[in-house]
């Protein structure tokens, strides 16, 4: 921990002013405690490590080319081949395509080494993945001893998800290894001092959100080392290295949104909110009800101003008093989120300061909230809906998906580290320190998590991945601390087996085991069409049909089979989905990415069908989204495809891929209505 003089001596102000920020600074750092492991690594660690690696490496490659593009791995490779042609990463429709330049270079590189393959493409994520097993073995080092430490690297090698990004061409493994990167150099700084490792963080995470927008949610990480020391310079320093990052976040995601077309607005102004973007408004009721909510609220609050009254500090009162009322505010206003994170600010700060005398008055408290909750569920479970929908209008804005996207790579690593910070509030309480990993995870998982909350409701998993390595490394520092906690206690009782190492690298084996989940591992590595679309199958199946000028190409993957097949005539999709990908151009909408014109309803299918009754006419289905069999994706369309006028003609390895011909049949009255 910094002196109070190198405080001072930054600040050219009155030395009243000085003593405060030192004394703030002070006083945030006295609330955590640093949990630097003492122990160093020996050449058996280091020996083991290049096991865990080139383990890792065999899995990476192990089956790298076997299946063909899946994904959004066709965009990459249009651009990429767009490289090689004519040094610009251009699609087919002239698009320039803006996203992971520096991913897309390397790739360009593989195909002029290797030729064009699905292999060459992925070599990069590939080695990639390799590189960031190593890098998270380094930043682990700041918060885990030797065997944890391989066991975190292990878990690096063998999660599923990391197998999966580095054998798939796309940036997210690339969005890992820069947060690894960051991380390794904010460590080092915080360790020497060093202004370069400072540089070198920056660098890393630009580079970062280069490849991916979403790396810059990890930008509180330069904090970190100033609070957890109390040095106001390196928190000063680390504020300008935050806001730089942030400055070239606006500038980078500026210029690639300013690549893209906008969307013609009429053509979805019917629809409403976007499927992926909608959360369900604060519901109205009945006035009656509002009445009653109202008059139950200000009853509760009146046990918010007695609770606070209990509480001997002024200050802390006032701060209680504030986060009650304000909690249940939001509350009567359906934004339990929000509400249920400044109830439990309250309950720390409550305790902290009023010792265990205010937990009668706040479970009164409490206790009315939650007759409040289940008076708002009532009412709204009585309203059409599913359960779902009940509880995205209790939650309000923002959304909690992020949380549970975050989750779904690894639920044992994400409960460890929510267990984490739920042990470090409980310590807060009891006016102890908390361990420097909670502030970790809080400033890279939690608090991005929150904000991401607020942008979109729903969101695929690979939208919270930035924040995968620090959720894993907390969690393997808890598990960690568990263990020493379940020794110290074992040893308090003479219970001598599970004293010593093995018990420790038993433990992170276990741990480890937990966290990547083997029966997945296995199903991870290796994987073929049993896993995987098959969308080179429908490809080549179509090549196979002596394809004319004259015959109708329509693809429901629209990428893939441009990639592949070179043209597709039109992209089906429902308007719903469609929405975010098409622009007007010379009088019609078409997909900005291939220029291919858009089907989007059984009636436009229709009239295709009558206009080139004399011409072949392929539909090239996907084997993607198929949780409602592509229903929701096709829209009115798939009656269409499922009717006479249309017969199957191939199937794909992957059990879900089809390929459709139209038959020439007339459309049955009960499939488009008149």
């Amino acid at each position: 921990m910094f002196s109070d003089a190198a405080n001072r001596g930054l600040l050219p102000v009155s030395p009243t002013l000085a003593d405060h920020v030192s004394g703030f600074m002070r006083s945030l750092s006295e609330l955590f405690r640093i949990t630097a492991p003492l122990e160093r690594d020996q050449l058996a660690h280091r020996v083991m490590l290049l096991v865990i690696v080139s383990i890792g490496a065999w899995l990476r490659f192990w089956g790298l080319g076997n299946v063909g593009l899946h994904g959004d791995e066709e965009t990459m490779a249009m651009a990429v081949m767009g490289i090689v042609r004519d040094g610009a990463p251009i699609l087919p429709s002239g698009l320039f395509y803006p996203r992971g330049m520096t991913e897309l270079y390397l790739m360009a590189g593989s195909v002029q080494l290797f030729g064009e393959s699905e292999w060459a493409f992925r070599l990069p994520s590939a080695l990639c993945g390799v590189l960031t097993i190593w890098w998270s073995w380094l930043a682990g080092r700041r918060f885990l001893r030797p065997y944890w430490n391989l066991a975190f690297a292990a878990s690096i090698a063998l999660l599923p998800s990391m197998i999966v990004y580095s054998q798939t061409a796309r940036m997210y493994i690339f969005l890992l290894a820069a947060v690894a990167g960051c991380m390794v150099c904010v460590f080092a700084w915080e360790r020497s001092g060093r202004i370069g490792w400072l540089i070198g963080g920056v660098v890393a995470l630009i580079i970062g959100i280069e490849l991916h927008a979403l790396a810059v949610t990890t930008v509180l990480l330069f904090l970190m080392p100033g609070i957890l020391q109390g040095d106001f310079r390196k928190l000063l320093y680390g504020s300008i290295a935050a806001a730089l990052v942030m400055v070239s976040y606006l500038l980078i995601n500026g210029w690639v949104d300013s690549q893209y077309p906008v969307p013609p607005p009429e053509y979805a102004a019917d629809l409403g909110a976007p499927l992926w973007d909608r959360s369900r408004a604060p519901q109205a009721f009945a006035l009656s009800f509002e009445v009653a909510l109202w008059i139950a609220g200000l009853a509760i609050a009146f046990f918010a101003i007695h609770l606070s009254r209990v509480i001997p500090q002024r200050f802390a009162a006032i701060s209680v008093a504030t986060l009650l009322l304000a909690g249940l505010l939001l509350q009567l206003r359906l934004y339990y989120h929000i509400a249920f994170l400044l109830l439990v600010a309250a309950a720390v700060v409550a305790r902290r300061f009023g010792g265990p005398r205010i937990w009668r008055r706040f479970q009164i408290f409490a206790l009315g909230s939650a007759l409040l909750a289940l008076i708002h569920f009532s009412l709204l479970a009585s309203t059409p809906g599913s359960l779902q929908k009940v509880i995205g209008a209790l939650v309000g804005q923002p959304s909690i998906w992020p949380y549970l996207r975050i989750l779904q790579y690894s639920e044992v690593a994400g409960l460890l580290a929510l267990a984490a910070v739920v042990w470090g509030l409980w310590r807060l309480m009891k006016r102890r320190q908390v361990t420097d990993y909670v502030l970790l995870v809080m400033l890279a998982v939690w608090i991005p998590m929150f904000t991401i909350g607020f942008y979109v409701w729903n969101l695929p998993p690979r939208y919270t991945v930035a924040s995968l390595l620090p959720m894993m490394l907390c969690g393997f520092a808890f598990a960690q601390k568990v263990i020493d906690w379940l020794q110290a206690w074992a040893a308090g009782r003479n219970i001598t087996w599970l004293a010593g190492r093995p018990t420790q690298a038993a433990a992170a084996v276990i741990t480890t085991a937990l966290v990547v989940n083997p029966v997945e591992v296995v199903a991870s590595v290796n994987s073929g069409y049993e896993s995987h679309p098959d969308h080179k199958g429908a490809a080549e199946f179509i090549k196979a049909q002596n394809i004319v000028d004259a015959d109708v190409i329509i693809a429901e993957d629209v990428l893939q089979q441009t990639y592949y097949l070179g043209r597709v005539d039109y992209w089906l999709m429902s308007r719903h989905h469609a929405r975010r990908y098409v622009e007007l151009k010379n009088g019609r909408i078409q997909d900005f990415y291939t220029g291919a014109g858009v089907i989007s309803s059984a009636a436009m299918l229709e009239q295709l069908l009558s206009r080139e009754r004399g011409n072949r006419i392929f539909v090239i289905g996907s084997g993607e989204n198929q949780s409602d069999k592509r229903k929701g994706m096709r829209g009115d369309m798939d009656p269409v495809l499922h009717s006479k006028q249309f017969e199957v003609v191939y199937e794909g390895r992957d059990g879900l891929t089809q390929v459709w011909r139209a038959t020439g049949a007339p459309p049955s009255s009960s499939v488009v209505p008149p």
